[in-house]
């Protein structure tokens, strides 16, 4: 029998919510004398994008209007913007027998939906020049149903299954996506792969209103450790920093990632009692940060911890003032960028310049090469709403320019 935990956190019922285990075994890159690493790929990507997953040997061209992500082992493609059905996912399992493997995949199925109906059987499916097998499925989520289509192309002893999921009575269709990703796929050879070894500077992670809410900082800046930094919202919009220092050399390699046990703050203070838990893994193009908190640390002893959760990090550069150890992130990659980037870093810029965290950031181009960003946020004065300025920026798509009120010169990105 097929081991069924091949499967078991592959995707739950509820299709908005993507299962956070990493599956894929990683060794550490050595870091002082004691870590090793082998490095895959995690991808994001927005139209018109190629994404190579390294790990996979794949590279798959992103449809435009679209929107991927790599999560845990699974790489979606979302069709609309809240993440959810429809989509198009792609997986891979280590297996050389396609019908045996659906075979299995199918009793894997039937345990987690037991209204499921094969309303196609296993056969032969063949896309551009690529021989596969598919077999569609149908069932409940919800009160909906979902129309589930699963392709598996067995490429060098590894089995690539794709699959899309559409509820036809909500109009969330793809039309032929699952076919156009399958077409446009690249399965590269070793040599394509690139092999890159090295960690980032640093990783940061944003809510999705462009809040950096942790970074971590692996430039050596304090004692050549790994330093997170947590930024923590007081109650306004005010943001305070708070960091905690990794101690690498007391990390236990686990089944993914590392296992950090001795956790202190910039005083040397021991604070690894606060942590139930805190695992990190590295991958060429992100980092993931799992933290659980003991809740009881929580001041008013709040269910809802603030550290609490799976964080999916981008690579990120680290600019260190001059003569001093502080620190502060800024992109990896050197311009132009894109105006939505410029809003972003420019709420950064202002937040480790001033201390205060802008709410939203509007981007105007100014069709002279030009962008002028509005940094303000919404205030409620007994019911009456206005717009408190932050700062206006006129930069170049480098974010190099000028603060328009006080006349100095700004580099939003370094």
């Amino acid at each position: 029998m097929f081991a069924h935990s091949m499967f078991d956190n592959a995707e739950q019922a509820m299709d908005d919510v993507i299962g956070e285990s990493m599956k894929r075994f990683l060794s550490v890159l050595c870091f002082l004398l004691m870590l090793c690493m082998l490095f895959s790929t995690v991808c994001f990507a927005e139209g018109e994008n190629v994404d190579t997953l390294a790990n996979w040997n794949i590279r798959i061209a992103v449809p435009e209007g679209t929107t991927a992500a790599l999560k845990g082992s699974e790489y979606y493609i979302y069709a609309q913007e809240d993440g959810s059905i429809p989509y198009v996912m792609v997986r891979t399992y280590h297996y050389d027998d396609a019908v045996a493997f659906l075979d299995e995949f199918t009793e894997y199925m039937q345990g987690q939906y037991p209204d499921l109906e094969v309303t196609a059987d296993i056969a032969r499916k063949t896309i551009g020049d690529r021989k596969g097998f598919e077999i569609d499925y149908s069932y409940l989520v919800s009160g909906y149903q979902v129309r589930d289509r699963r392709i598996v192309f067995i490429v060098d002893g590894l089995a690539y299954m794709f699959a899309s999921k559409e509820i036809d009575e909500l109009d969330m269709t793809i039309g032929t996506m699952l076919e156009d990703v399958i077409a446009n796929c690249e399965f590269l050879s070793d040599e394509d792969v690139d092999q890159k070894s090295g960690l980032s500077d640093g990783y940061l992670f944003c809510l999705e209103n462009g809040m950096p809410k942790y970074w971590l900082d692996f430039s050596g800046a304090v004692s050549d450790n790994l330093v997170l930094h947590c930024f923590f919202r007081s109650g306004d919009p005010t943001f305070y920093e708070k960091c905690f220092v990794l101690d690498l050399s007391s990390a236990e390699s686990t089944d993914g990632g590392l296992r950090i046990r001795q956790i202190q703050d910039l005083k040397g203070n021991d604070c690894s009692e606060w942590f139930k838990d805190l695992t990190l893994q590295f991958y060429l193009d992100a980092a993931v940060m799992k933290v659980e908190r003991d809740e009881k640390t929580l001041a008013g002893g709040e269910e809802d911890n603030l550290l609490t959760g799976t964080y999916v990090m981008r690579p990120v550069g680290v600019t260190r003032d001059e003569g001093e150890k502080q620190s502060h992130p800024r992109p990896e990659g050197e311009g132009p960028y894109e105006p939505e980037d410029l809003g972003m870093w420019a709420r950064i810029y202002y937040f480790r310049t001033t201390g205060f965290f802008p709410p939203n950031a509007e981007v105007t181009e100014n069709g002279d090469g030009t962008f002028t960003i509005h940094l303000y946020e919404v205030v409620d004065n007994d019911g009456v709403e206005h717009t408190a300025t932050s700062a206006w920026y006129t930069v170049d798509a480098n974010g190099e320019g000028k603060d328009d009120i006080t006349e100095e010169e700004v580099s939003l990105m370094r």
